[in-house]
């Protein structure tokens, strides 16, 4: 734990995940719980402050949901140089120029425009999860104010139009994949790493109020949307250990928060679906991309630079790994690298979820 002093007064800190807080019991609360779930608990960071004045709670629910969540808008992508260097020399020993051209290019890579078009459908997916009650259509129109977007629409009413992930969908891709990685029953949810009473506190339960019940731990592992062969337990489950995401250290499987519930619910849409286990790293790197966008672009950057290898080369299953797509991993791997580059600095539009 550490002690912060700000205008005469103690403040201290978790040094696990960075919050703040008045008392010190509850930074070493804090402290005790991420170091042994890597995750965050609502019940305790709700009384972190930001700045020495308290966060409100709704809007550090969001943050924590949303996980770091930033939609990357292309058209209104700009790169601002911070400096006039052109030629970087890398630990590899070779020189390699990237200039604003580069820059653009490799995060059209990494999110092109067009988004990547899937073999996915929903089909009747969201209407078993709103039979189920883990979806409520009257808490998701007030979640967006009122209507109900038309791409929530058609999933509801049953679309069997291949998914397309791109900047405009990746929210609502987000807020549909969750419930149904949270709430569909298989038999590798019984091994979920968090304790029964644990479960209602974790952000992926917590946070999801959008079902008849308020939190969402009512509806883990519950309702039988997807029946997966034992096969494609099998293979989700394999890769759901195997993937990671830069809001925590936790995989795919140990569902802590929206992403890792999204991501799972994919995952298991798509083995129902006849994707192979190359396609199912594929399809949890093209969504990752797309929730964390600055994240995948730095590690493209950081692939190019430092090892000499285009995106388009590298293995879904090597980035999507704990090395590069767990907040630890990546941070060690990626991002301490690509600051010492003095790259330009990518300004980008801002989305949220839930």
């Amino acid at each position: 734990m550490k002690i912060i002093e700000k205008e005469n007064k103690l403040y201290y800190q978790c040094e696990e995940c960075q919050h703040i807080y008045e008392k010190e019991e509850l930074a070493n609360q804090c402290e005790s719980w991420c170091k042994e779930h890597k995750s965050c608990n609502l019940e305790i960071v709700k009384h972190s402050i930001k700045n020495k004045n308290k966060i409100d709670f709704k809007q550090l629910l969001l943050g924590i949901l949303v996980g770091g969540l930033i939609i990357f808008i292309l058209s209104n992508t700009k790169i601002y140089p911070l400096s006039n260097r052109n030629s970087l020399d890398n630990p590899t020993g070779f020189k390699v120029n990237l200039i604003e051209k580069d820059l653009e290019n490799i995060i059209k890579e990494v999110l092109p425009s067009e988004g990547f078009k899937t073999k996915l459908v929903f089909g009747d997916t969201v209407k078993k999860m709103i039979d189920c009650g883990v979806i409520d259509l009257e808490k998701m129109k007030k979640l967006y104010k009122g209507d109900i977007p038309e791409y929530i629409q058609k999933a509801i009413n049953g679309n069997n139009e291949p998914i397309v992930i791109n900047q405009e969908t990746a929210n609502y891709l987000l807020n549909l994949f969750w419930p149904l990685g949270l709430s569909n029953k298989t038999e590798f949810n019984k091994n979920i790493p968090f304790s029964e009473k644990e479960l209602p506190y974790l952000a992926s339960t917590g946070g999801w109020w959008l079902g008849k019940e308020d939190n969402g731990a009512v509806y883990f592992n519950k309702c039988e949307i997807i029946k997966l062969t034992p096969e494609e337990e099998t293979l989700v489950y394999r890769v759901a250990q195997n993937t990671f995401r830069p809001c925590c250290d936790n995989s795919t499987f140990a569902q802590d928060c929206n992403h890792g519930s999204a991501l799972l619910g994919a995952l298991e849409l798509a083995a129902s679906q006849g994707y192979s286990e190359d396609e199912l790293y594929k399809l949890a790197l093209q969504l990752n991309s797309f929730w964390f966008p600055q994240n995948y672009v730095e590690t493209a950057i950081y692939f190019k630079v430092f090892e000499n290898k285009d995106w388009q080369d590298i293995d879904p299953k090597l980035v999507m790994s704990r090395e590069y797509s767990s907040i630890s991993g990546w941070i060690q791997n990626v991002s301490r690298k690509v600051a010492t580059l003095n790259l330009p600095q990518i300004r980008q539009g801002a989305g949220c979820g839930l």
